[in-house]
């Protein structure tokens, strides 16, 4: 697959969001090509994340344990999230910031809060959101320090 660069598959997955919902729907394990070359599935970085990989100063491993395989990107190495002329490649935002901590330029998870719709939408790096809240950044939501029970 790599030596003959055929990697007509990830391009046909990125084209089946396309024709079901408008527009690539990928959310996670959103393909990349390494060094101008190689494609990969950078399992289980978020496709908000993506563009990190670029030029990263750090050596990036994944591990693809079912297949046995660990898959290296050397420090400093271009990566580019495949896309098309006419659906480039763009992060997925939600209209609002972290309800926690008031980000607006952090990865979101949506959180259900009730049975009746509600939602609210939080920083998915914990510790990023912790340490702003620390700092004396705050959302709508107020988040109460969680406590563990003793067992007696």
């Amino acid at each position: 697959m790599h030596a003959l660069a055929e990697y007509g598959l990830m391009h046909v997955k990125l084209y089946e969001d396309i024709a079901r919902f408008g527009h690539i729907a990928t959310a996670y394990a959103y393909p990349v090509k390494v060094n101008a070359r190689y494609v990969m599935d950078p399992s289980p970085t978020p496709k908000f994340d993506n563009p990190k990989m670029d030029n990263c100063a750090a050596l990036q491993l994944f591990g693809a344990g079912r297949e046995k395989r660990i898959y290296a990107i050397p420090p400093y190495t271009t990566v580019v999230s495949l896309d098309f002329e006419d659906h480039p490649f763009t992060r997925y935002r939600f209209n609002a910031p972290c309800a926690l901590c008031g980000a607006d330029n952090s990865y979101l998870d949506e959180i259900v809060t009730d049975d009746k719709g509600g939602r609210m939408f939080v920083c998915s790096d914990t510790d990023f959101c912790e340490q702003r809240q620390a700092a004396g950044h705050h959302g709508t939501e107020s988040a109460a320090p969680h406590k563990e029970k003793a067992n007696v």
